[in-house]
């Protein structure tokens, strides 16, 4: 079959998990804003502290909140799309990467940006650089092990398989396959 009559397998997040960011992020700011109204009115002793918690909280609440802005949108409903086979590709918003192409590919945090701090992303290594796909922490890790296994897996070259089987122990990726073709 041709490549460009292959569908695309989707891979999406969790609407649980964007309500739960949504509410954890924009709560802390509203939390933040009561405890410094609060701290305003002077009626208490400790208000000074709530003003040091409030501004916190703000700030705080603020940051999380537009880091995490993209997954309350349409952008936060796919995470990537998968094209199977040899000539194969994962691909999200501008970021395209083919399958034979992957030397690692893991889902974790780092160091390249301020969102490495509180979210987890997809982090591709090909040949010349880290392509880095945002998960904004609405794609739960089991979903994604199981996208990898399934879907992406067969097509990697031996380094990158034995990159990805590497990152488990061998209970651990016993479980997680038994597990996947149970529900699949």
């Amino acid at each position: 079959m041709d490549q460009t009559k292959k569908q695309p397998i989707k891979v999406k997040s969790r609407m649980f998990l964007r309500i739960w960011g949504f509410l954890g992020s924009a709560g802390i700011g509203l939390a933040g804003l009561w405890l410094f109204v609060e701290a305003l009115k002077f009626e208490s002793k400790y208000s000074i502290f709530y003003l040091g918690g409030g501004l916190l909280g703000i700030v705080y609440g603020l940051i999380t909140f537009l880091i995490f802005c993209p997954a309350f949108t349409k952008k936060g409903d796919v995470i990537f799309n998968i094209i199977e086979g040899k000539d194969g590709r994962l691909f999200s918003g501008k970021k395209d990467v083919d399958i034979k192409n992957i030397k690692s590919i893991r889902m974790g945090r780092h160091r390249y940006s301020l969102k490495g701090i509180f979210l987890m992303d997809i982090l591709i290594k090909t040949q010349n650089n880290v392509v880095r796909i945002p998960t904004y922490n609405i794609l739960p890790e089991p979903e994604f092990y199981k996208a990898v296994e399934l879907h992406i897996f067969p097509y990697l070259t031996e380094e990158a398989r034995e990159d990805w089987v590497s990152q488990f122990t061998e209970v651990q990726r016993k479980a997680y396959l038994e597990k996947f073709h149970q529900n699949t």
